[in-house]
Formats: C-alpha cells, structure tokens, sequence
C-alpha cells in the first residue's frame, strides 16, 4: 500500500522519479504525485488521479544536466479520503516551503486534527497525511519563538512532529530553502540506495532502484536520513529517541552494504500481462527458492526441532503458503507446527513461549499484521525466522533465521510465483529436518519440469477454457480440497475472486456434510481436487455428494473420473501436487479475469503489499 520515492544527482530528477514509481505500481494506487526543486527555488508539484504515464523501460540513464535535481514522489492507495487529485501525495505547506509524501495511517490523526483546527490551521484535503504538515507547521513556529531562523529548524520540527503521531509511519519531505531530502521511518518500510556515480535513492522497497544500485543503506523504526543536494550528495543518518532517554536526536555513521541483487527487470517480455508472464516462471522460480545448500537450513533444523511449538504465520496468500507448510511440518517431519493468521493472534499473546519458533511467510517482508506477530514471538523471547520476496525488508532483518524467495519482481498485485516458491522452501525444510534434503531437491528438480511440461500443454489450455465459458454467466462457486489439498483449495478460490471479481469460496471437504452443501444448487460449480492419496477416496465421495444435488463438477485430478463434468488434467507429484495444482486456477482466474474485461495485473481495491493495518 502506497510507495515512496525520492532521487538526489545530476540526472533529471522527474523522469527518475516516474520510472522509480512505475516500478512500485504493483504496491497497488489510485493516485500519485512528484515533487521537484526548481533552479529558481521553487517546489514544482504535480499530481495526478489515475495510472502513473508510461516510459521506455530500456533506458537505463536519463540526461544528465549541469546541478544537481532532487525530488520525491509517492503512489497513493486511499485510505483517508477519497481519490482525488487533492488528496495525492505530496502535500505542500501552507508558505509551499516544503512538501511531504507519507506511508502508513496516522492512528491520532483525529485528534491532531481537531487540535490544530481550533488553533487556527486550515486543511485542504480529507487526508491524515495533511495533518503531519500542519503539525510540522506548528512545530516549526514554536521553534522560532524561542530561536532565530536557520535551516535546521525544519528538521527540529519535522523530528518533534513526527515523535507526536502513533501508529506505522514513514515520511520523505522536499525541504525548498535547504535543497535536502529528509525522511523517518517507523514501521512502513523505506530503503536508501546510493549508486557509484553518487546518486542517492529512497524507496519504500529495495526494487524500485534495483536497476540503479545494489549498495544500499537499511533504516531501522525511528531512523531516517537527511539528503542534502548541495553538499555533492551529502547524507547524514539519525536516530529519535524518546525525550526520556537524553538526547532527542543522534547522529550516526553511515554504512552502505552491497545486498545480493535481484532480477531489477521489470517488463512483460513476450507476455500481454505480468500475470501470466509469472504464472509461467514457476518451473525456474521454485528452484530458485530451494537454490539453498544443507548447510543453510542447518541452524533452522535445530530450532525446528528443538521448538515446544512451531507457528507459522502469513496473511492472505502468504497465510495458505503458511498453511500448506505447516501441513508439510507436521506430515514430513513430525514437527508439532499450526498455521496462524497474522491478524488474528490476541489469544495467543500469553501463549507464545521462549521455546516457540515462528516462521513467517510474506511477499513483500513489510506486511503489517504479520510485522506485529513477529514481534509477539520476539517480546516472549521466541525465535523468528522468516521467507520474503524482498532484500532489506523489516521482517528478514527482524528474523534469527532469514531467508529469500529469489523469484525475481512478483509485479501482478495477486500472488502466483511467490507462493509456489515459499510452499516449496517450505517442502525443502521439511524434508531436510528428516534428514531427506538431497531426495527433497531431486523431486522438486522432477516437480519443476513437470510444471513446465503442464504450463506447455495445448490440452491444459483447452481444458482450462472450457471450464472459464462454463464459468462466465455465473456467480458463485465452490472448491474443495482436503489434506494436502485443503490450502489450495482455499489459495485457488482467492486467486480466481481476486481476478474475477466472482464469489469463488474455498472449503475443507468435510466441512460438506456440517452444513456447506446447503449452499449447492443445479449447475453450482464445485471444483474438487483429487490427488492419489489417502484422501483419495473421501474427496470422490464428496464430489459424488454434489454431483446428486446438481451441481456441475469439475475434477482437478491426474486422471479423469465419470463424477466429474468436467476435467482438468494434472500430473501425480506426490507430496509436491500442491505446486500443478494451483495452476489450473491461476490460469482460470487470469483467463476469466481477461474475458471479464478486468485489469488482471491490477484488480480494484487490492494493494500487493498491505503496509498499514
């Protein structure tokens, strides 16, 4: 939700600042804003509702020019007003000397706003981003009463405004008169990078400078830096504590690293759309994530082992990739694991023991529910490791034991790639703990060119189209797994909801008999995934149930079966058939999602990383 970004040098600052949004669209916006120094020491706003506009994504250097340009920009998701070109981001002060760009809610926003009304302030917007200004604003002026003017006084007002706002925030603010970038993070997630030509980059993550640098400088809660362009790009990075403790402020050293570097490219290819583009990467994204020797899993094994209880905690697709490797904990290894949504942990909070072990599951690394129960386990004196998508995220910094999906951008806001990646890390750590690691690799080696010999396959296609014209005129229909199936039953009904916009519900198989089948009607699509496993036979008797109330079966099953009305082929992988078959209901949920007219890349109101709560 809602990206941040910011550039310092002598290329032209605009241009670098649209291409470093285009390349945080899939966060999810509505709206987006760029603000720029002018020579003549103005701010030049600009903002706008809707998509970000295009530019030539082979062109790795913009023209240079003779002083140096900064500048911020930010995509908006509404949250706190509506979408208008009013409430976008950046929001100017009331005297236009600076501009400021936030991510995250102000959760006293309320109460900030009531007080800085009844002394005189005036709001433009709907926003609570408005409401950090104005209060910046009012710091700075109280500042000034008891000193004179200087440049420093805005950075004293931005510290003591932003000490005064709960909740996850972070701002970058464009400062007219001192030329510098200031920026503080706490809890939504922001990244420096500097590039050899000494060119500085902010963004909410480290791929919107990927193409730029791979030297970056991490910011933890309550950090920030402080660009100023004309010093030669001078930056100074600190600290706020609270006022208890001493010193507001402290300055510290700046340390940028190299991180591993990603794939930076991020453009369809052959492809009409990112969706289908990553629905075909699977084959090489799955053994990218389990790219990882013995020894890499070895501390984790322990821990694993040596845990009273293990949780494993994601939300939304990440939740059903927790799910299917809690499944794979328990099964494989005989590990005591339960699979938790990350929003839903108040009656764990007393629970959660130095014993524990959590594994959380996430793309992005900056999910806020799961931020928070990671830092649950942590207050206990649990152990966290985690699985991400993202280098420098807060959660792998979080975490005893980090590791990375390694699939390169995941740029569609509905997840494909990233969750088979993470159910077969998950597969890998399973079977490691048993000792198993080198068959554990050999199967997912054999798994990987099955997919791709499905993905290449004209009569999954045709399958799959038969079964999206049946699913055209209608609006409800039903899926149903159990045991190794269960989490993708539920991960392939959201999948298809997500893209379609059709209610697609997903249900344990036994669940039918204790009250779900009195939602099936005559021609209710029911979906029922068949593996050759213990859960065999009950899933068939299942599927014979709905079929003698009326539904339209369709089987998602390695062989067909006279129960089902329609069949949807997938090879017999054992206890790696989680990875085909949730394909099948990506490419019905990007198909239908086509033919529906829908923007299968950007489906309404859903966000790709979910920052705020």
């Amino acid at each position: 939700m809602c990206g941040i970004f910011g550039f310092s040098g002598k290329q032209n600052a605009e241009e670098i600042l649209l291409q470093g949004l285009k390349r945080l669209e899939y966060r999810g916006y509505d709206s987006w804003g760029v603000a720029t120094t002018k020579p003549e020491n103005e701010i030049s706003l600009r903002k706008e509702v809707g998509k970000i506009p295009a530019f030539d994504s082979t062109q790795k250097h913009t023209s240079i020019t003779k002083t140096h340009n900064i500048g911020i920009a930010h995509t908006r998701w509404a949250t706190h007003g509506g979408v208008t070109q009013i409430n976008a981001h950046p929001h100017f002060s009331t005297d236009d000397s600076f501009a400021l760009a936030q991510n995250g809610i102000v959760e006293n926003y309320q109460e900030i706003r009531e007080e800085l009304s009844n002394a005189g302030y005036k709001f433009v917007s709907e926003t609570d981003t408005e409401v950090i200004v104005r209060l910046i604003e009012r710091e700075y002026e109280s500042i000034l009463k008891s000193q004179k003017e200087n440049e420093t006084n805005l950075f004293a007002a931005i510290c003591s405004a932003f000490s005064k706002l709960e909740g996850r925030n972070t701002i970058i603010v464009l400062a007219k008169n001192s030329q510098e970038i200031i920026a503080i993070r706490n809890g939504s997630p922001l990244v420096v990078g500097k590039s050899a030509e000494n060119e500085i980059f902010l963004g909410s993550d480290y791929l919107s400078f990927a193409n730029r640098t791979n030297s970056i400088l991490e910011l933890d809660n309550n950090q920030g830096v402080i660009i100023s362009s004309r010093n030669g790009n001078e930056i100074k990075m600190f600290s706020l504590n609270s006022k208890e403790h001493g010193e507001q402020i402290n300055f510290l050293p700046v340390e940028f690293k190299t991180t591993e570097m990603i794939d930076s490219t991020v453009d369809k290819g052959e492809y009409a759309d990112f969706m289908i583009k990553e629905i075909n990467e699977q084959p090489d994204t799955i053994l990218a994530a389990t790219s990882y020797v013995e020894k890499d899993f070895s501390e984790l094994t322990l821990a694993a082992k040596a845990a009273k209880k293990v949780y494993l905690v994601g939300c939304g697709t990440a939740a059903f990739a927790a799910q299917q490797i809690a499944y794979y904990m328990r099964k494989l290894a005989q590990v005591e694991a339960v699979e938790l949504k990350g929003y839903e942990l108040s009656s764990y909070r007393e629970i959660f023991g130095e014993k524990d072990l959590m594994i959380a599951i996430s793309q992005s690394g900056e999910t806020a529910d799961t931020i928070e129960a990671a830092e649950l386990i942590l207050a206990k004196g649990g152990k966290l490791a985690s699985v991400v998508n993202m280098q420098g995220s807060t959660l792998s910094r979080l975490s005893h034991y980090k590791f990375f999906s390694r699939t390169g951008p995941e740029i569609c806001v509905a997840s494909t790639k990233a969750f088979t990646a993470q159910i077969a890390w998950g597969y890998l750590l399973a079977m490691g703990i048993t000792g198993k690691f080198a068959e554990a690799k050999e199967n997912l080696e054999n798994a990987s060119q099955a997919m791709q010999t499905l993905l290449n396959s004209e009569n999954l296609h045709k399958q799959i189209e038969s079964v999206v014209d049946l699913s055209l005129d209608k609006e409800h229909f039903f899926v149903l797994g159990r045991g190794l199936n269960f989490a993708i039953a539920l991960e392939g009904a959201l999948k298809v909801k997500e893209i379609s916009y059709k209610h697609f519900e997903g249900f344990a198989a036994g669940e039918l008999k204790h009250g779900v089948i009195a939602l099936v009607q005559k021609s209710t699509p029911v979906f029922s995934i068949v593996s050759h496993d213990e859960t065999k036979a009950d899933m068939l008797s299942a599927t014979a149930e709905v079929k003698t109330r009326g539904a339209t079966t369709v089987g998602i099953s390695p062989e067909n079966n006279e129960l089902f009305d329609y069949h949807v082929t997938v090879p017999n992988l054992g206890d790696l058939a989680p990875l085909v078959n949730v394909i099948p209901f990506q490419l019905i949920a990007y198909s239908l999602g086509k033919k529906l007219g829908n923007d299968v890349d950007k489906p309404r109101n859903l966000a790709k990383s979910v920052t705020v709560k």
